[in-house]
């Protein structure tokens, strides 16, 4: 079970880690404009071991 406090703040956490993401496409390719699975599951990659 987790507190109010923690519930409250997930939104915020969900909304950096998207942030993050969509930045993470900008360093791997720079020109993008619309990732493929490929590009997806390189960034997911990363987010994996970041996590």
């Amino acid at each position: 079970m987790i507190s109010e406090t923690t519930r409250e703040k997930l939104p915020d956490i969900a909304g950096g880690l998207s942030v993050a993401l969509a930045r993470t496409f900008k360093v791997l390719e720079p020109g993008l404009k619309n990732p493929q699975t490929e590009h997806w599951e390189r960034s997911f990659q990363i987010f994996g071991q970041l996590l």
